[in-house]
């Protein structure tokens, strides 16, 4: 018989690419950001510079190279275009969903990773940045590719696993943020606290796999500040360090968010499956952790968990600081439908679990009926809420150019219609007794066996 898996990574494959790459470059740039961006890529190209990015003849050191390293690259192949600079998110996303998909299959089923590779896909935020010229996906990817690399070795796939997730950390720190390594370190570093492993430096931190993160991360660094005296400082005490406690010495042109537009806009983001959350983060968490297959859980759900609590406390935050945690997300949301599915002990039922987007459905259903009507339905600034360019223009006193409701309301009518129906699909698909052909099938030796009596072969449900 075939791996049903490769099946279910092609069928990913289609709707990701589907998603992520059709009429990439139809829309103009997003100014200033996206523009920004890409011509600090256009110039690096044009100078042969590849140390110090330029932003119209002035030295940047905001983000580290990659990405301009690759966009300078497809700039030098096909020449400067939108398609070409959103190629790489575009391209990061897409790595990002298949990655995920492959984890659902190895931690649990073909279905498994079905679903949790749909589910990062289709949510609103991972979307729009993947159709967005910004090194958060790129970061994100190797976030994802680092924590995969820990649980592969963790189940003991071999030192391989490790140094990927030594030499994808080091990719993320010249993708993003020097300090992104930071994050992922801590809650491996709480995840063995908690579950008590011995030995942790001599067999989960060696010498060649440290040596392979610093040959990575630390050379761009250390030639920026050779040849630009002062960039170090300012690219990890001021545009960090002080940034996150409010004290920057430069003036920061964003305006970070509150605990709660936070929360909003990530739950926003990432609905309808933030609706699951909880449910998915207190059955991840939930004691005991005696099995490998039961601590890696506990290690998702502090990954997601460690994201979004940082965040939320942290003085300054932006609507996009959510990501990383989205794959962790994907695949605790996954795990949750797919015990409920499997009526596993302590799953909770699929009737339970559907009541809040039963719920919300109906408040969809009569906020599209208010917008069919042509009555405003939302707050004075919510839709620019998650909008950061004119969130700080308005916070300068300059006019605001975001679109008023009257311009967007048949815009909102359409999509609240369409998203109730999607729902409303949704629903009906998790519990159809006629589901996917391959939901009980569990490849030979996974952890996650049906229960005793259940066909291992290819029945309805």
């Amino acid at each position: 018989m075939t791996d049903p898996g490769r099946g279910v990574l092609w069928g990913v494959a289609l709707v990701a690419a589907a998603l992520f790459f059709v009429g990439l470059g139809h829309a103009p740039f997003v100014d200033p950001s996206e523009g920004m961006h890409a011509e600090i890529a256009r110039e690096m190209a044009q100078r042969g510079e590849w140390v110090t990015p330029y932003f119209d003849g002035v030295r940047y050191f905001d983000k580290p190279p990659l990405l301009y390293w690759l966009m300078a690259a497809g700039f030098w192949l096909v020449g400067p275009s939108e398609w070409a600079a959103r190629f790489w998110s575009a391209l990061a996303a897409f790595g990002a969903v298949l990655l995920t998909a492959r984890v659902g299959t190895i931690l649990g089923s073909a279905r498994f990773g079905l679903v949790a590779g749909l589910v990062l896909a289709a949510n609103l935020e991972f979307f729009l940045f993947a159709r967005y010229v910004k090194p958060d996906l790129v970061f994100v990817f190797f976030i994802l590719l680092a924590f995969t690399g820990f649980i592969l070795a963790y189940r003991g796939a071999g030192r391989w696993a490790l140094l990927l997730c030594y030499a994808a950390l080091g990719l993320a720190v010249i993708a993003k943020d020097i300090l992104g390594a930071i994050g992922p370190a801590a809650i491996i570093a709480l995840f063995f606290l908690l579950t008590r492993e011995r030995q942790v430096r001599a067999q989960w931190v060696p010498w060649t796999g440290l040596g392979l993160f610093l040959a990575i991360a630390v050379p761009w660094y250390l030639a920026v500040e050779f040849h630009n005296r002062g960039s170090l400082w300012y690219t990890i005490v001021d545009n960090h360090i002080l940034n996150f406690a409010r004290q920057r010495v430069f003036p920061d042109e964003d305006l970070p968010l509150s605990p709660l537009e936070f929360l909003g806009v990530t739950a926003i983001g990432f609905f309808p499956w933030s609706l699951m959350v909880p449910s998915a983060l207190a059955r991840a968490c939930r004691r005991p952790w005696e099995t490998v297959e039961a601590r890696i859980w506990l290690l998702l759900g502090l990954w997601s968990a460690a994201i979004l609590a940082f965040f939320t406390v942290s003085p300054f935050k932006l609507p996009h600081y959510a990501l990383p945690a989205f794959p962790a997300l994907a695949l605790l949301v996954a795990k949750l439908w797919d015990d409920v599915l499997d009526q596993a002990p302590g799953a909770p039922s699929a009737r339970a679990l559907l009541i809040l987007p039963m719920l919300v459905l109906a408040g969809l259903a009569w906020l599209s009926f208010v917008a069919w009507r042509g009555e405003a339905w939302l707050p004075s600034g919510t839709l620019s809420l998650a909008d950061v360019y004119t969130r700080n223009l308005a916070a300068r006193g300059q006019a605001v150019p975001f679109p008023s409701y009257a311009e967007l309301q048949p815009l909102l009518a359409k999509l609240a219609l369409i998203f109730a129906a999607g729902c409303r699909g949704s629903d009906w698909a998790c519990c159809s007794r006629s589901c996917w052909p391959f939901c009980r099938y569990r490849p030979k030796g996974s952890p996650f066996l049906p229960r005793a009596g259940r066909s291992r072969s290819w029945p309805n449900c």
